[in-house]
């Protein structure tokens, strides 16, 4: 597997939803990173690690850079709360006080319902 290929399908990605933005420095919403940890064999391997600041402190998603990777979907764990991940304190508590178990990915169809209402 090329990992410098499938990170740079991740990185696509979040470009594309506004997760990372070439030219900003080191202020994006998420931050991405290669980093050598123990996997489920109890081997030291490459793993690709993205974090996020939630509610709650530090979010992250980090999987085994190992031939069953795949970049793209990867990422779409990720894109699929962009919204959330940009969205401001204050509105993602008012979205869990009235969907107690809601989900992130969930949160634009809330947000839009806001606009309507």
């Amino acid at each position: 597997m090329n990992i410098k290929k499938e990170v740079g399908k991740v990185q696509d990605e979040l470009i594309k939803y506004g997760l990372m933005t070439p030219g900003k420095g080191l202020d994006w919403p998420v931050s991405l990173s290669v980093e050598n940890m123990l996997n489920e064999s109890n081997k030291i391997t490459k793993h690709i690690v993205a974090k996020w600041n939630d509610l709650y402190g530090v979010a992250e998603k980090v999987e085994e850079l190992d031939k069953y990777f795949n970049g793209e979907l990867f990422a779409l764990g990720i894109t699929q709360k962009a919204a959330w991940i940009k969205a401001d304190h204050e509105d993602k508590v008012e979205y869990l006080k009235e969907n107690q178990f809601g989900h992130p990915a969930l949160f634009p169809v809330w947000l839009e319902s806001k606009k309507v209402a």
